[in-house]
């Protein structure tokens, strides 16, 4: 009987095991496989769930395994150097596989002026926007050739670039809207497997392509060049001309970028990345005035000591990932508050910014529904601010017309009190001084002529004409806008001074027309204005020039009713009182 149970026993036993062995046979042996290159383009060979099949050969003497699919590596790149060019709404963008790098950024004005390039030309080997940056040099990756993918989704792209060689691990993958300057800009994601050393994406350095003279002229200080981030809740900009060292601009940074007066490059980064940083280049200079090139700046040496200088930032990530929007434009403000970071708080309209967009609204639409010049839209509304402000003008001028009258009256108590304002020893008295005081103001009174009327209506005057003087030093609209003959763009200085000396002239001869002032310090103030004002304004924009002269203008021909008007005894269709003695 136990026989029997040891024998049943070990036929069930052994009828286990040959079941085990049935319902789980261990895997087939890996087969070594030649390592395979991918083609230019991005059209590599995929195994299962969309991952590289796997190229890698069983190290003799070990067991082959199925790695995970997301393991499964293999030799991904392009056979050769390939460009992308793609439309995006008003821009062209160029992107080379060759690191995956932005070569070029044009963007078409809506008035068919030149097309803007704002990604700064370079000598070859050097990084363009989004390339990779080591901790002190230009990483290994910028000269690999990707492979590239490209999709279309409802007029959207996606690039997607991708390399495994022996230069490293990466995927750079770009989303390009299709229309990227009102969107929001494009976004980027970077993966690198084993960084190992510190890395980061390059913006920069500059914008646009200027001339060594634009950078060296008198045009440099209006350009504003800089590097600029926001912080806190506050916004901050670094010059080029004040950098010396690299500088660290933190890690929590909403946004930074590279600016001058009417475009932009900024990065809005997303998730993890580590620390922002500024470098200064030195723009190397070629035979035929343009820039070529640059080199990183070090005080110390004399040969870039004299050079122009520019910045460039390297947003470092925090491991193996970096990801974020990009946007690349002028500085249209509308376009930049859709953003939803503050990034419009680079347009610098400032505390009169509430005064200057309406302002600016006004503008476009004089452009888009009047007259197709923005010089003229200038003119024209710089008549329609004079028109709204009319009663307050009018008003400033009856009330100088009216003190300018009781001039010689009230000279007349000056003059009696003169004498008695200081005593023997020369010390003021203020007794008399208040007693003077309270007879003109008798005077006033006796007449109905209140002095504050004349001031006020100008201190309201005054935010409008700020408001309009930051929109026109600020707006992008100006960009190669021309007007007549030889302004071509209303954004510069007149280049040969005739609207800032015909400006000079106009103030000069309203300065003329006015009443002049008793006191002859307030005098010689007013006198010396136009010449001030004339200097300053040869390296003002035209345009805000144009203002200032269409405004003077206006203001001589008001002046001039005016005047005649006290010549017949009216003052604003008042009748004076002395009118009619006069008449008769």
């Amino acid at each position: 009987m136990d026989s029997r149970r040891l024998l049943l026993a070990a036929v069930l036993s052994l009828g286990v095991l040959l079941l085990w062995q049935a319902l789980f046979a261990p895997p087939p042996p890996v087969e070594r496989a030649p390592v395979e290159t991918g083609r230019a383009g991005g059209e590599v060979d995929v195994g299962t769930a969309g991952e590289p099949s796997s190229g890698v050969p069983t190290p003799i003497g070990q067991t082959a395994a199925t790695p995970p699919p997301s393991r499964v590596v293999q030799r991904v790149e392009a056979a050769a150097e390939q460009r992308v060019v793609l439309e995006s709404g008003n821009a062209t963008l160029e992107f080379t596989n060759r690191g995956a790098q932005l070569l070029s950024f044009e963007l078409r004005r809506p008035d068919g002026g030149e097309p803007v390039e704002l990604v700064r030309e370079r000598d070859r080997g050097q990084p363009y926007p989004f390339a990779f940056q080591g901790s002190q040099r230009a990483s290994p990756l910028n000269e690999a050739l990707f492979a590239v993918e490209r999709s279309t989704v409802d007029g959207d792209t996606r690039l997607s670039f991708r390399y495994n060689g022996d230069l490293g691990t990466a995927t750079k993958t770009f989303h390009i809207p299709k229309d990227t300057t009102q969107v929001g800009g494009l976004t980027f994601r970077y993966e690198v497997e084993s960084p190992g050393d510190s890395w980061g994406l390059v913006l920069g350095p500059g914008i646009r392509n200027p001339t060594v003279e634009e950078l060296q002229s008198r045009l440099s200080s209006q350009q504003r060049r800089a590097a600029t981030w926001f912080a806190d809740g506050d916004m901050e900009s670094l010059e080029p001309r004040r950098a010396e060292d690299p500088r660290d601009l933190g890690s929590s940074s909403r946004w930074v970028a590279l600016e001058d007066r009417y475009f932009i490059t900024a990065v809005i980064p997303a998730g993890a990345r580590g620390m922002v940083q500024a470098r200064p280049v030195a723009n190397l200079e070629r035979a035929d005035g343009n820039l070529g090139g640059f080199v990183m700046f070090e005080a110390a040496d004399v040969a870039t000591a004299e050079l122009t200088r520019d910045l460039m930032l390297i947003l470092r990530s925090s491991g193996g990932e970096l990801a974020g929007r990009a946007y690349f434009g002028d500085k249209q403000y509308d376009a930049l508050a859709a953003m939803g970071v503050r990034l419009e708080k680079t347009v610098r309209y400032g505390f009169f910014g509430v005064i200057s967009r309406p302002l600016q609204f006004g503008l476009r639409w004089i452009y888009d529904n009047v007259v197709a010049n923005y010089g003229w839209s200038i003119v024209l509304m710089t008549v329609l601010i004079r028109l709204v402000l009319f009663p307050l003008t009018h008003k400033s001028q009856v009330s100088m017309q009216r003190i300018q009258k009781l001039n010689p009256r009230m000279e007349a108590i000056r003059a009696k009190y003169r004498p008695k304002l200081k005593d023997g020893k020369g010390r003021p008295r203020m007794d008399m001084q208040r007693k003077m005081n309270e007879e003109i103001q008798a005077l006033f009174r006796e007449e109905g002529v209140n002095p504050a009327s004349g001031c006020l209506p100008i201190l309201f005057q005054m935010p409008v004409f700020f408001g309009f003087f930051r929109l026109l030093s600020e707006a992008v609209e100006l960009w190669d806008a021309s007007w007549l003959g030889w302004i071509q763009n209303l954004a510069l200085p007149d280049p040969i001074y005739v609207l800032p000396l015909v400006m000079g002239a106009s103030q000069f001869l309203q300065q003329r027309m006015l009443p002049p002032p008793p006191n002859k310090t307030q005098k010689l103030i007013i006198n010396t204005m136009p010449i001030w004002f004339t200097i300053f304004s040869f390296s003002f924009p035209s345009g805000l020039v144009l203002y200032w002269l269409t405004n003077n203008l206006l203001g001589i021909v008001q002046t001039g009713v005016y005047n005649k008007l006290k010549k017949s005894g009216y003052l604003g269709g008042e009748v004076a009182p002395n009118a009619t003695e006069t008449k008769k």
